[in-house]
Order: structure tokens, then C-alpha cells, then sequence
């Protein structure tokens, strides 16, 4: 038997033609199919209606299904818990419940229990569902071979009720949208006869309403998650006198950024330093900050994985370019738009959702600047970072613009990165610990040559051969770049002077 969309015309709405789908042979039958647009957006207002026909022993003998975009059948991808349901009862099966009582209101009360839904309950107005028992499909709702996308049952941003069994009313499109379903242009027809003032209406709750009358699923109480508001605050919830209090973040510092790579389109790449063993990176995300538009927060977590410390780790946007180019394998490839970054572009490295490092200026667009990397790279110092969410420019190297774009593997560039040399130590302290350290590379150079320091530099200056000073710099901080592109090749010898007077001695090779 077909299932017809009749519309009253009470509701304006139109009459759509019959559409093929079996009607409930069972005890559980499909109510309703939701697309609401609450104010909180995304998938908050999806959601499945559900009632008994008959009393249900065990409700996880049923299940669900979306058939998206008129694929055909995915089958059985949602099952219910188990649980019995009595002849009559309502089911709402909602992507958000906070959301869908919020916009419900009073209506929530019509409906006898409320399930929280997994991501696979995620239908678009276009997209058929169908309700199974113990495997089989004994409903549906659209046609899972069909686009509903301009049919008769399209729902998006809408819904669609089963007034009787084979009749299905079908709100107009966008109809929804509102503060709730009663301030909306198409309120949900179970919601016509709702009365009461909805709120949380147990008195030992931390959201007690005196003058609520009908229970909204509002109420709060001391463990329940909360935010406190504060961003350097984790595990928020409501104590025992209910106030919404978190627990202040103190980073592992057990991961750190030590490079970014950008050799044109590919390969785009970063690397990391893995500090102390992890059992899982999970914890660590990463985002990127394009144009200086500010962050976007966590845009790619890293898998379920451990690592040891003292090792290095490769994110990279292509493995053949990786790996051509460098000579080994990327760790990982799979992290999308995050090294999608271009030369202007921040990074960030989060831990549990708060930013512990960082590279460029979130707010600012890098073009230009100096710590522009474009066709490139940036390297840590050793001993430095993780170094929160500021960017310490004195804290990074950066090659030369177009240093890696033009030839085919890092070894034949100018200026190579140096892949795999960031140390959590400075020289200084591994090697002799009253000792300043001053790292030169590349060395040999050509063209420009990278200067670090383990501690900010009062002055800086470049002998040649002939003892002749070449260079002078006052006050360069922790880094410096010299364009030697004039000098003649041989030995040169580096001397830098510490703000505290101690002085270190480096020799490069500027070859032609």
C-alpha cells in the first residue's frame, strides 16, 4: 500500500502524490522524520519520532537507517538500546537533546522517553529513512532509491508526520525555522495540544523551576558538565553546591612543534618532537590559522597511537611528495585542510582543546612578515618551546622565501631543512654548561646563512680567512640571517657576544 502526503489546508500547506514505502508491520512505527533549523544549527535538529503501537519487551530488536541521497539502503545503522516501551508511548530519538528541549519546549513532555542519537542519524531533507526489526525493514519513510531533493517528501529544514497509518503530512521547506517549533511557521503537529510552563521541576536540582509545570529536561546537578567560562579550564561541571567550577589546565608539554615545511604545493609538512613518552596522541590536535584570520581551533586530532620520547614526527599533506623529497615516509598524511597551509599562515598545536604551541601570528596575515615562510621552512631552536599560545619569533629560524620550491629533494636546496636536528637541550647545556651555544646552518652556505643562539646576543659579527671583520650586528636576539651572497667562498668564523659578555666562536664553509 502506498503511503500518501495528504496536507490540510489548515496548515497552508501542499498536496504532495503518493509516494511507494511499506506501511508498520510491527509494534514500533515511524511518527516522524526531523530536519528542524534550531538556533544552535548543525546537525542539532535531527532528529527521529518514534511511537508504540503495541508494548515493546525489547526495543533493541529495532533499528535505523538513512538512505542518503538516494543510494539505496545502507541498512541497519542505528540500533536502540534495550529497553520496554508501553503500548502508546513516544519516542524522540534527537542529535541534540538540549537543543531539541530547547526548542520544543512544553512539547517535550508529549514524549514518553528521549534518546540521545549517534552521527549516523543524520538525514537531509532529501534523504528516505527506514526502520528495521532484528535486520529487516518493516518501514520507510521517502524512497531509499530516490534524491528526494524536489519531490513531494523533501523536508529540509521542515518535517514530516504520519497523522494515520499511510498518511504523512509534509511541512512546507525552511518552514522551521525559529526561537522554537511554536514561534516557527510549521509547528510540530504533536505539539498543538502542549500546555503547562516548561522548566526543570525537581526541587534537588541544581536548575530548580518553582513555577515550571511540565518537566523540560533542563535540570542540572552537581558532576553534570557545565562551561565555566574560563578557556584554560578543563573537565567543567557542577560541584556539590552548584556552582560550575573546572579544573585549571596544566599542559604535559610532552610534544612540541619544531618545523614547518612549505615546498610549494607539496610537500606540506610539520614536524614534531615527541618529549616524553606518550601512550596515546590523541590528547594533541592541530589547527590552522589561515590569512590571520584568527584561530579555528582543533581542525585534525592525532590518531590513537603511541610514541616514544626523543622521537620525530611527520605530518605531512602528500606521502610520495614527502617521501621523494625527503628520502623517508611521512608519519601521517590524513590531516586534510590542516596542511592545506600556505607560507602566511599560522600553526597550532593543542592539547585537550587548548593551544600549547604555536607558530606565526594567529591574527595576522604572515605575507611580508618576518616569519613569511613561503615555499620554505621554519625551524625551532634547540632548547626553546613548547611556548603556549604566544609566538616567540626569537624562538624560530626561517629560511630564505622559495628556499625549497625549486629543487627536487631537500638536499639540493641553499638552504636544506634541517630535518630531524631540534634538540629539548641547547648546546649550551649538553655540551658545556657554561657554555653559550650558537648553531649556523646551512654549513656549508650558500647565499644566506641562519644563525641561532641559546641565549639573546648583544652583538654578532663574520671574520673572513684574513682575520677581516665581514659583518657586524647589534643586538640581534636569538636569531639572525646574513646575506653572504657577495662574500668570496672559503672559512669564515662567527663570534657572538651574550647580553652577559660571554662570547662563542662558530665556523662556516660558504661555498659558491
Amino acid at each position: 500500500m502506498d503511503l500518501r502526503f495528504l496536507i490540510p489546508a489548515t496548515l497552508g500547506l501542499m498536496i504532495a502524490s503518493s509516494t511507494s514505502a511499506s506501511l508498520p508491520l510491527d509494534s514500533l512505527t515511524l511518527m516522524g522524520v526531523l530536519d528542524f533549523d534550531v538556533p544552535s544549527g548543525g546537525s542539532d535538529g535531527k532528529a527521529i519520532h518514534l511511537m508504540a503501537v503495541e508494548a515493546v519487551s525489547d526495543l533493541s530488536e529495532w533499528g535505523l537507517g538513512t538512505a542518503n541521497n538516494g543510494g539505496g539502503t545502507d541498512g541497519e545503522e542505528y540500533t536502540f538500546p534495550a529497553q520496554s516501551v508501553a503500548a502508546g508511548e513516544h519516542i524522540l530519538l534527537a542529535r541534540s537533546v538540549p537543543a531539541m528541549s530547547a526548542y520544543l519546549g512544553i512539547c517535550i513532555a508529549e514524549f514518553d522517553w528521549v534518546l540521545e542519537a549517534t552521527s549516523v542519524i543524520n538525514q537531509n531533507g532529501n534523504d528516505a529513512i527506514e526502520l528495521f526489526r532484528n535486520g529487516s525493514v518493516i518501514e520507510t519513510f521517502g524512497e531509499a532509491d530516490v534524491d528526494g531533493t524536489g519531490t513531494e517528501w523533501e523536508y529540509t529544514d521542515s518535517w514530516a508526520f504520519q497523522e494515520s497509518p499511510g498518511t504523512w503530512l509534509v511541512a512546507p521547506l525552511s518552514c522551521s525555522t525559529g526561537a522554537s517549533t511554536d514561534q516557527s511557521a510549521c509547528p510540530y503537529p504533536l505539539c498543538d495540544n502542549s500546555t503547562g510552563i516548561p522548566g526543570c521541576t525537581d526541587p534537588s536540582s541544581c536548575s530548580f523551576e518553582p513555577e515550571a509545570t511540565v518537566d523540560d529536561l533542563s535540570c542540572t546537578y552537581p558532576d553534570d558538565p557545565c562551561d565555566d567560562g574560563d578557556l584554560m579550564t578543563v573537565f567543567d561541571a557542577y560541584n556539590a553546591n552548584c556552582d560550575c567550577m573546572g579544573t585549571p589546565f596544566v599542559p604535559s608539554n610532552s610534544l612540541v612543534l619544531t618545523g614547518v615545511i612549505h615546498a610549494g604545493s607539496a610537500p606540506k609538512a610539520l614536524e614534531f618532537y615527541v618529549l616524553d613518552d606518550l601512550e596515546t596522541l590523541m590528547q594533541y590536535g592541530l589547527g590552522t590559522a589561515q590569512n590571520g584570520g584568527g584561530s579555528d581551533g582543533v581542525e585534525w586530532t592525532f590518531p590513537d597511537q603511541s610514541a616514544e620520547a626523543g622521537t620525530f614526527i611527520y605530518v605531512a599533506n602528500d606521502a610520495d611528495a614527502f617521501s621523494s623529497f625527503f628520502g623517508f615516509a611521512p608519519t601521517f598524511v590524513d590531516a586534510g585542510a590542516v596542511c592545506n597551509f600556505n607560507g602566511n599562515d599560522a600553526i597550532e598545536l593543542f592539547e585537550i582543546g587548548i593551544g600549547v604551541d604555536v607558530f606565526g601570528e594567529i591574527d595576522q596575515d604572515g605575507s611580508g612578515s618576518p616569519w613569511d615562510y613561503a615555499g620554505g621552512w621554519a625551524y625551532r631552536v634547540n632548547g626553546t618551546g613548547p611556548d603556549g599560545v604566544e609566538f616567540i619569533q626569537g624562538n624560530w629560524l626561517i629560511s630564505s622565501l622559495d628556499a625549497l620550491t625549486g629543487p627536487v629533494a631537500n638536499e639540493f636546496s641553499d638552504e636544506p631543512f634541517p630535518t630531524g636536528t631540534y634538540s629539548p637541550i641547547s648546546n649550551s647545556v649538553q655540551d658545556a654548561p657554561a657554555a653559550m651555544s650558537l648553531q649556523l646552518f646551512p654549513n656549508p652556505a650558500r647565499n644566506f646563512l641562519r644563525i641561532a643562539a641559546s641565549e639573546r646576543l648583544e652583538r654578532l659579527s663574520v671574520l673572513d680567512e684574513c682575520g677581516r671583520e665581514v659583518e657586524a650586528m647589534y643586538q640581534p636576539g636569538n636569531a639572525a640571517a646574513i646575506d653572504c651572497s657577495d662574500w668570496s667562498p672559503g672559512h669564515y668564523l662567527v663570534i657572538a657576544m651574550g647580553e652577559d659578555g660571554r662570547v662563542v666562536r662558530n665556523h662556516f664553509v660558504l661555498i659558491p
